[in-house]
């Protein structure tokens, strides 16, 4: 599938979802879509970090 602008992505998903679908489950699927794209293009950009590094930041929560 070719890459989608934002608009075109949202577009897509809203589609896919059974028309009594709600405001708020709309809202929230487009919202995990965004981050799971916000992540994916982090991995792409090398802005990662190790597990340990992770471990010690939740150990300063």
């Amino acid at each position: 599938m070719a890459a989608l602008n934002a608009k075109q992505a949202a577009m897509e998903i809203i589609q896919r979802l059974p028309d009594g679908v709600d405001f708020d489950e709309i809202v929230y699927r487009l919202h995990v879509l965004n981050k799971i794209n916000q992540g994916l293009k982090d991995v792409e950009e090398g802005r990662l970090i190790t597990t340990e590094e992770l471990r010690r930041e939740i150990e300063e929560w």
